[in-house]
């Protein structure tokens, strides 16, 4: 009998249990996946991360990578807040945009929502796109 769930990777990730490191960790590869090139980490095990748990570049634009792997779903409210934060890093390290990648739930709406804040460039990897992503890898 296969006792494998079909959204294996869904649940994974929505109930991340990984801590910190993993999940940048994880976040990069996914930007890798993506198109980001020169992925350069700020503190992954630990430390002042100056806003920013990752400099990338993505057709010749500087990105700020921020991630947020809490345990269960979140309320927007929270998630706004996180992102909010994590926007600063934008302007401090005179970046071009934002990656945000979270195991966080983001309806259409949330997303629009989010995206226009500021005048920034926003990736966002919310759950189901990243669900995706690990779950058809390219070869």
């Amino acid at each position: 009998m296969n006792d494998n769930r079909w959204d294996e990777t869904w649940h994974r990730l929505r109930e991340w249990t990984n801590g910190q490191a993993r999940s940048e960790r994880l976040a990069a590869q996914i930007l890798i996946h993506e198109g980001y090139t020169g992925l350069d980490p700020s503190h992954p095990l630990g430390g002042k991360d100056c806003k920013k748990d990752a400099l990338c570049k993505k057709d010749s634009q500087t990105w700020v990578m921020a991630v947020y792997f809490p345990r269960g779903q979140k309320s927007f409210t929270e998630i706004r807040r996180k992102f909010l934060n994590d926007l600063i890093g934008v302007k401090a390290d005179q970046a071009d945009g934002l990656a945000f990648v979270t195991n966080q739930e983001l309806s259409l709406s949330e997303r629009k929502e989010l995206k226009s804040i500021q005048d920034t460039a926003i990736d966002l990897f919310h759950l189901e796109r990243i669900t995706a992503i690990l779950d058809n890898p390219k070869s």
